[in-house]
């Protein structure tokens, strides 16, 4: 990724709609070359988000700047960005052919050199031999990879993606995953990518944005998400966990010891600024291991050990 002037800044976005706060003073910055997820649940504000960056809303405050340019005033058709939504919004009249050709005509592109572009990238997808065919022809993960070619196309700086892969049944899903990001990898472009599917963004993704409720929980690198989240929201969502809340009781050489409603665990980990605290446990993050024997008894106490 280039680490110059970022492909995306979002600074300070609000969107209202009505009484609802959509957007609620969003900032962010998405770098070139970057695999970019807007991820979160249902009307927490990230397809708004993405089409502010279209150029297909338009924000009550705040500024989007497109590879260092304001891009407030910039119309949807003179932005550096191409948009794949889910439902491919294919023109039904045309073949695939003349839908993936559609925008370099519309720029007046030489026909030489669209024939030459759009043999290119439906090599690229492996979507050759569906030339011909109207969309209604095809099936989904096919309309899904012509809709791609068309976006791609263009050559943007960035591409957006709207839940592409929602309406796919789960074993194509996952296929196109792994080729979008290898896609991805080999173009070089920006992608900003909008999912509710936490697994999609973790598999993805260079960063995430976490999202709940119009504003942003908790933003960084997948790994750091699921293994430090900064809130209960984040750690819920992502994953399996479970929270028990906790009172600091002493450290020892092993980690703390914290004292919870189901007794007393065992943690491993740095000490909190605060006595008390919230623990989120993942699942694979457990040990059960023998602490000490009960005096006068045959049981074994267990404690708990995070990882």
């Amino acid at each position: 990724m280039d680490s110059g002037t970022p492909a995306i800044e979002v600074e300070r976005v609000t969107r209202r709609f009505g009484d609802v706060i959509a957007l609620d003073q969003i900032s962010l910055s998405i770098g070139r070359g970057e695999f970019f997820s807007l991820l979160g649940p249902s009307g927490c504000g990230k397809t708004t988000l993405l089409r502010i960056i279209a150029g297909l809303d338009i924000a009550d405050e705040g500024v989007v700047r497109i590879g260092g340019e304001n891009a407030n005033d910039v119309p949807a058709h003179r932005r550096p960005v191409n948009t794949v939504f889910q439902s491919y919004a294919l023109f039904p009249h045309l073949n695939v052919w003349d839908n993936i050709a559609f925008g370099l005509r519309m720029k007046k592109v030489h026909e030489d050199e669209i024939q030459e572009r759009v043999h290119k990238v439906m090599a690229m997808l492996e979507i050759g031999t569906f030339a011909p065919r109207k969309p209604s022809q095809i099936s989904g993960g096919q309309k899904q990879r012509v809709a791609l070619a068309r976006a791609i196309i263009n050559e943007p700086q960035v591409l957006l993606l709207d839940e592409p892969l929602g309406a796919l049944d789960l074993k194509l899903r996952k296929q196109l995953q792994i080729e979008l990001r290898n896609l991805q990898r080999r173009l070089g472009i920006t992608f900003v990518y909008v999912t509710h599917d936490q697994e999609e963004a973790l598999v993805l993704s260079d960063r995430i944005a976490v999202m709940c409720g119009g504003k942003v929980e908790q933003l960084g690198e997948a790994k750091t998400l699921y293994e430090q989240p900064r809130t209960k929201f984040v750690s819920q969502f992502l994953g399996s966990c479970s929270l028990l809340e906790g009172t600091l009781k002493h450290t020892d050489g092993n980690g703390l010891v914290v004292d919870t409603p189901i007794g007393e665990l065992h943690v491993a980990g740095p000490t909190p600024s605060r006595s008390q605290f919230t623990l989120a446990i993942r699942p694979e993050k457990i040990q059960l291991s023998p602490m000490r024997s009960n005096v006068g008894g045959n049981e074994r106490c267990y404690y708990l050990n995070e990882v």
